[in-house]
């Protein structure tokens, strides 16, 4: 059994295209878990017609708690074999589980994933569709998860054991940033499939959106924890300097699109920011994944950021 996770919150536009493309799914051994996260409007009356329509679907009130909440609430009392998260303003290919399920057991994977559509206004963007698949160890498969932006915490199929290791950390900005890391770690082998089967929406008043204009301080901190976790690991050299050099690309695209919006070198994410590039000098300065033109900025964003800031600003003046 497979155990289908739906955060639900403020989406009652997007629900029944999200839950009919998981019933109407060719893989049937489905257990499809809505958390209503106290959604203030039509929700959750839905979630309870979609369980009186379909034995499959288990219904789960609670109080508003957050994206982590809520899925830490289907975590909680899921019983399927592996555990996928599907955002409640998306949507999955009907064929997506059955070919995850399948990507697990043909390759004895811990973890399969689908690259993703982007869904803009109805028009989708095609994204990393090349049609191959990817299989290895962890280790192995680290820099194609990450070089083509599958670190969300949907349109991965995981396996129980890894998901339960792998809660979501409460009232945390960015958790699937911060989550798919732990999973990697915990995981021995995985799958990639670059075929779109899960299309992600993008909604000017979500989550995401409101991150386009300002970074919360969490980002920094997650970016620490996560050279801390990969730097404990016996992963080979060049894989711990491909994600330092990923976390701190990031960190500073992030750091760009702070100081746009925000006109206090001050701000808690940019000083947070700053003090990582400076604990870390030795390292990013030594390695060869990080050409020097992006050491040279990071240099003056750590010890010159007004210096920075307003050349920075100067030559994007007409990107602000």
């Amino acid at each position: 059994m497979v155990s289908v996770i739906v955060p639900v919150y403020k989406v009652p536009e997007y629900l029944d295209r999200c839950v009919e493309s998981i019933r109407n799914q060719t893989y049937t051994d489905l257990e499809i878990i809505l958390v209503d996260d106290g959604s203030p409007d039509d929700c959750p009356q839905m979630c309870d017609a979609y369980a009186k329509k379909d034995e499959r679907i288990v219904v789960i009130h609670q109080s508003n708690g957050g994206l982590s909440a809520a899925r830490n609430a289907g975590l909680k009392n899921c019983k399927g074999e592996y555990i996928i998260y599907v955002d409640s303003d998306d949507y999955i290919k009907d064929d997506m589980i059955e070919n995850l399920v399948a990507g697990i057991e043909n390759y004895d994977a811990d973890i399969a994933i689908s690259t993703y559509y982007l869904s803009v206004d109805e028009k989708q963007e095609a994204l990393r569709m090349s049609g191959k698949v990817f299989v290895g160890k962890t280790e192995d498969m680290i820099e194609i998860i990450y070089s083509n932006g599958l670190w969300q915490a949907w349109a991965k199929l995981i396996k129980r054991d890894i998901a339960l290791a792998c809660p979501f950390i409460d009232r945390l900005i960015y958790e699937d940033y911060e989550n798919t890391p732990r999973l990697l770690v915990h995981s021995s082998r995985i799958v990639v499939f670059m075929d779109g089967r899960y299309i992600y929406t993008v909604r000017n008043n979500s989550i995401m959106g409101e991150r386009q204009k300002a970074t919360s301080v969490d980002f920094a901190r997650i970016t620490k924890n996560t050279i801390e976790l990969y730097n404990r690991e016996p992963y080979r050299d060049n894989i711990k300097e491909f994600m330092l050099s990923f976390l701190f690309k990031q960190l500073i695209y992030n750091y760009h699109t702070t100081i746009r919006y925000d006109n206090s070198v001050n701000n808690e994410f940019l000083c947070e920011s700053r003090k990582l590039l400076i604990q870390y000098r030795k390292e990013w300065m030594s390695s060869k994944a990080i050409g020097r033109g992006r050491k040279i900025s990071y240099a003056l964003i750590a010890y010159f950021p007004r210096i920075y800031r307003a050349a920075y600003l100067a030559s994007h003046r007409e990107k602000t």
